[in-house]
């Protein structure tokens, strides 16, 4: 079973502005026909209806096979001011014609998918780490939030899961300490949650790449940049329950 992570794709509203992200994933659909793609947020850059409609009609070919997740600029304008509405447009555009196993703008719970092949069962989780907020101040910090990670404790303490290989991913940068624009508000709560429960972290925003391993207990923590145009993405590769990670090319 395999999986290509990629983010922060930012779609804008005109064809001419998408050119290199629109290429950047025809060469994923091209070249690697059978992979499971998880986009981790700002899929589009503001947030409106035009930009989701164009996202869509890019992503709408790994249908069945792509694994999407909201980022601060999904949700609002420049990624600094949340509005109901274009979280509303999130699940309207993207969550439901992309056959997503829930939404995010109701309830704000993690949405679970389940995939199986051969001797291996992978439990993907999704949140949503996007501060619903309208004060400047905050910039494009995240939350988690106590409900989401009630209901993720749930689902990692519940002993009908535990044969899962599960990959947990999610938008905002868990390890920003020094940029108090950007941070997760409530990563320590949240790395307390997940250590030694999850198999793979995945996250974007900061534009950086980057990877940890067995820290918190978790056997890889990946770090994806803005991926259009970067020339190589992240492959998660698990078989017998074994997990490994390369480089691959994607432009």
């Amino acid at each position: 079973m395999k999986f290509i992570h990629i983010s922060d794709l930012h779609f804008h509203g005109t064809d001419e502005k998408n050119s290199e992200v629109t290429k950047t994933l025809g060469n994923l659909n091209k070249n690697y026909p059978s992979h499971c793609i998880i986009v981790t947020g700002d899929i589009v850059d503001d947030g409106n209806k035009e930009q989701y409609i164009l996202a869509f009609e890019a992503l709408q070919h790994f249908k069945k096979r792509i694994f999407i997740c909201p980022g601060n600029h999904d949700f609002g304008t420049a990624g600094n001011f949340y509005e109901r509405k274009k979280a509303e447009s999130f699940d309207e555009y993207l969550m439901t014609p992309l056959q997503q196993n829930g939404t995010f703008s109701d309830d704000n719970l993690p949405v679970v998918s389940i995939i199986r092949e051969n001797n291996d069962q992978v439990m993907l989780i999704a949140l949503d780490t996007n501060l619903e907020t309208m004060d400047p101040t905050d910039f494009a910090c995240g939350n988690v939030g106590d409900k989401q990670l009630k209901a993720l404790k749930d689902i990692l303490s519940d002993s009908s899961n535990a044969t899962f290989t599960k990959i947990l991913f999610f938008h905002h940068h868990p390890f920003i300490r020094s940029d108090f624009t950007m941070e997760l508000k409530d990563a320590s709560k949240l790395m307390e949650v997940i250590k030694n429960k999850v198999n793979v972290v995945l996250f974007g925003h900061k534009h950086d790449s980057d990877m940890w391993r067995s820290k918190y207990g978790i056997e890889f923590i990946l770090a994806s940049n803005n991926s259009p145009g970067k020339g190589s993405a992240r492959e998660i590769t698990i078989e017998n329950k074994n997990i490994t990670v390369n480089e691959v090319p994607i432009d």
